[in-house]
């Protein structure tokens, strides 16, 4: 199938008149998204649930700074401590992606010496 391409020639004004157009629905549609919401918090995720966060005294000693829909959490590490269940959930998918990159990185690895050693480096 052959595409036809049509050539418009639009003035200046007319063409900057679209830009402002264009800007305006953008800035329309921009501030219906960030609109907040009314709606009360589910409160299955407002429940509080016990957590203890690892601690050593080298890469793992400070506090946890977790932030949900703008409601903020500090975990202090080492000590079971009770939080609202959307933290803890974060803190969970946090890990299960930290688990995830290095398998990554470890296949990326492996792929590389794998290929280094077929081309005799």
């Amino acid at each position: 199938m052959s595409e036809t391409k049509t050539t418009v020639k639009l003035s200046a004004q007319e063409l900057e008149a679209i830009k402002n157009q264009l800007r305006e629905e953008l800035r329309e549609e921009l501030t219906h998204a960030a609109a907040p919401t009314n709606s009360t918090p589910d409160p299955y995720f407002e429940e509080y649930v016990e957590v203890q966060l690892f601690k050593d005294g080298k890469d793992y000693r400070d506090d946890v700074f977790v932030s949900c829909n703008g409601e903020n959490c500090l975990i202090k590490r080492g000590v079971p401590v009770m939080i609202k269940r959307k933290f803890a959930l974060i803190l969970e998918q946090s890990a299960r992606q930290d688990v995830c990159a290095a398998e990554y990185a470890q296949d990326r690895r492996r792929e590389y010496t794998d290929r280094a050693r077929e081309l005799g480096m």
